[in-house]
């Protein structure tokens, strides 16, 4: 019973990813219209309140961009952060100021966008592969696959964002 749940765990998260993938090729690198960022002003320290499976402190970002709602949305995908690129440098530069130091680690950003995005606080990040992270709701089970890039350099000292994301259960 336990190999058929992680076998079709396991279907889902290729499902996604693969979904996931193609959202994101279809994207420009800047979409129309405003859209919400789990941005806190560069200036600003993000507060520490989730974890990741490790104990790694995860920045909660709820406080200045939530949206209200507390779960993803109930059709598959959904939009990332959407940043244009004077944000991206901007957020860069503060980054490289040795502000929010978590934008460094995919997994940090992937939790810290659904603390944002859908009020979630006790997480787990996996990284399926350099740019996808499957994040899990502790609270209800709920999971999201998520892809990210480096949208101003490509490196260990490049920020990521969330460019998009898919629901899997």
């Amino acid at each position: 019973m336990r190999f058929e749940s992680v076998r079709l765990r396991a279907s889902k998260t290729l499902a996604a990813v693969a979904l996931s993938l193609g959202l994101v090729t279809s994207c420009g690198d800047t979409p129309p219209g405003p859209a919400p960022t789990t941005g806190v002003p560069a200036s600003s320290p993000a507060p520490v309140t989730a974890t990741t499976a490790g104990s790694t402190p995860v920045p909660n970002t709820s406080s200045t961009t939530a949206t209200g709602d507390t779960a993803p949305p109930t059709d598959a995908s959904f939009p990332g952060e959407n940043l244009t690129p004077e944000e991206a440098g901007e957020l860069q530069r503060a980054v490289d100021e040795g502000s929010r130091p978590w934008r460094l680690d995919p997994s940090l950003v992937a939790q810290a966008f659904v603390a944002d995005r859908f009020g979630w606080s006790d997480t787990e990040a996996r990284t399926a592969d350099p740019h996808t992270v499957e994040v899990t709701d502790r609270t209800d089970g709920s999971i999201v696959v998520l892809q990210l890039r480096q949208p101003v350099r490509e490196g260990a000292d490049g920020i990521w964002v969330v460019t998009g994301g898919v629901r899997i259960d």
